[in-house]
């Protein structure tokens, strides 16, 4: 189901300090396709029309937001994951889907630490629900990733 819903495209509003409720007035009519908010613009409100919540790995660790966000109408959602311990959050909150960061240095967070494609393929091989690969990842790594039990690929400055 995840992958038929992928190919009819996916993407997430990473608007972190915008509201729920501010991002629909803006974009509502707008959005095509399967469109993930953010868990830090989550306000509370129903989520219409977005579809499901990007956990953050903090947000991920708080069963009562997850809940919220269930009852706002999410059909989707996925976790932001670094290690171990975070994926195995993700597995017991049920996530439909995960990232794993930062393969390699991102523009984005150039102080994190990559993990390489090595601990990428440990940690995807731990998940539960298909795992994609970012973090200064771009289409052109697609193969790479797959090979090394990605779903996909995953990334803001290298689509955009």
């Amino acid at each position: 189901m995840l992958e038929k819903k992928c190919r009819a495209g996916m993407s997430q509003i990473r608007a972190k300090n915008h509201t729920l409720t501010t991002l629909k007035e803006v974009m509502g009519s707008k959005l095509t396709g399967i469109v993930l908010l953010n868990s830090a613009s989550y306000d509370g409100s129903q989520l219409g029309p977005f579809q499901g919540v990007h956990l953050t790995s903090k947000d991920a660790q708080d069963t009562a937001l997850i809940k919220d966000i269930k009852k706002a109408g999410a059909r989707y959602i996925a976790a932001s994951c670094h290690n171990q311990a975070e994926l195995e959050i993700a597995n017991s909150v049920k996530c439909d889907f995960v990232t794993i960061s930062p393969v390699h240095i991102a523009s984005c967070h150039p102080q994190a630490t990559p993990i390489g494609w090595q601990r990428f393929s440990q940690l995807a091989s731990l998940a539960k629900m298909p795992a994609f690969a970012l973090g200064g990842v771009g289409i052109h790594d697609l193969a790479t990733a797959q090979k090394h039990d990605a779903y996909g690929v995953s990334g803001i400055s290298q689509f955009w």
